[in-house]
């Protein structure tokens, strides 16, 4: 089951500074859950990115081979980019025999493949079909359930019903911090999808936040332009989109997301992100970008269907969205009834391995079976992308220009 604190029992200092120190004893270039961790930029955005340490020889899954993270503060960009190493290593070391083999039959209460949004080219799901299962559970009623491991894990045990990604995996000082992060990213994933194929039109948002600012204009001083926009849809949680642009020299665009129930920090990290990008792009260069998956190099030559997206007609303030006092379980559970009642059911795995625990930290991995899941390669569309912008007054737009998001 999912555990409300970091994993060994004790009590751990949660702040910025103590998380720091914890995960900075996981670096070890020969015994280290993480190998390194290097700056990768400083300008605009401070980058660190973190080589993870071969996982063969203990799992039976090589776990992603870097992570990375930019924020405002060089601490925090530091620390994230220690947090999703930990997250992605926690996610990629398990023996396979930890799972239970089997038919839906064989299990309690099975959340079948079929019930996820999938692309029509994955393997068709028949109920006799044999697969790893492992356990979870509902974040609303704490009911257990068991789910497909290829859903959980990354990379998974096997790839078989959909194509393998990252998103819904979360790192915290607690459980309840690790389901919030990962139930955030699918939300902001879902809410960038489904606006994105649709006629919808979103709104500008202005953020009245110093770190904003202070963001805004470090992208400036590159002559990029920061256009955020609400991208909300039926999940009443805030979800911010950011587009940094400029018309002269490559790249001229990066796109970056967050979702939070603080309105002002789902902006944050969407430009925390979008700069993020904007440097991984300049640095990777015009030819190598365009090979890349997904369409990060269409897009950074700021086409007409970005800029449009990119330009709302009309802004809001921040002020009346989301509920931004809340933290903490009580943020956790908010969350969770605001995706319930857009009649959608987010369920949890813990991936937390004893090591990722020693250090004071839980991982895991959020699923919600109907939501809109974001694409790298071939598109595929589930009901909420054609049902949400209906319901909001658009129409969804399936055959669009490929989307901007990483």
């Amino acid at each position: 089951p999912l555990e409300p604190g970091g994993g060994s029992g004790t009590e751990h200092d949660a702040s910025l500074s103590g998380a720091l120190d914890r995960a900075d004893r996981g670096v070890d270039p020969r015994i280290g859950l993480l190998t390194e961790v290097g700056e990768r930029e400083s300008f605009p955005i401070p980058y660190y990115v973190a080589r993870l340490a071969d996982t063969a020889p203990f799992s039976d899954a090589h776990a992603a081979a870097f992570a990375g993270g930019a924020d405002d503060d060089w601490d925090a960009a530091f620390m994230k980019a220690l947090g999703e190493g930990l997250e992605r290593y926690a996610a990629g070391v398990y023996r396979s025999s930890s799972f239970t083999t089997g038919t839906a039959a064989d299990v309690p209460n099975p959340i079948t493949p079929d019930a996820f949004v999938r692309p029509d080219s994955a393997a068709a799901y028949s109920p006799d079909d044999t697969l790893p299962w492992t356990a979870g559970e509902r974040l609303d009623t704490g009911e257990r359930v068991d789910l497909p491991a290829e859903f959980v894990r990354f990379p998974p045990p096997e790839n078989r019903y959909r194509p393998a990604i990252t998103t819904g995996l979360g790192l915290g000082n607690t459980g309840a911090e690790a389901a919030l992060s990962g139930l955030y990213e699918v939300i902001e994933r879902d809410a960038t999808m489904t606006t994105w194929y649709s006629t919808t039109e979103p709104l500008g948002i202005e953020v009245d936040d110093g770190t904003f600012d202070r963001l805004v204009k470090r992208a400036r001083a590159e002559s990029l332009s920061v256009t955020p926009l609400l991208v909300t849809t039926d999940i009443d949680v805030p979800v911010v989109a950011v587009g940094v642009h400029r018309d002269e020299a490559w790249p001229r665009f990066a796109a970056g997301s967050g979702a939070a129930l603080d309105p002002v920090a789902a902006a944050r990290s969407a430009l925390s992100e979008a700069l993020q990008n904007w440097t991984e792009l300049r640095s990777m260069g015009e030819a190598a970008a365009a090979e890349e998956s997904a369409a990060i190099g269409h897009h950074a030559e700021f086409p007409a269907a970005t800029r449009a997206f990119f330009d709302p007609d009309a802004t809001v303030t921040t002020e009346g969205l989301g509920e931004p006092e809340l933290s903490g379980v009580d943020e956790l559970e908010a969350a969770t009834e605001r995706v319930r009642d857009a009649g959608v059911t987010p369920v949890v795995s813990r991936t937390t391995t004893r090591d990722v625990a020693a250090l004071g930290f839980e991982a895991v991995r959020v699923l919600v079976p109907e939501a809109q899941p974001l694409f790298t390669g071939d598109p595929f569309f589930g009901e909420r992308a054609r049902e949400v912008p209906r319901s909001m007054g658009f129409d969804p737009v399936l055959d669009r220009e490929y989307h901007p998001f990483p």
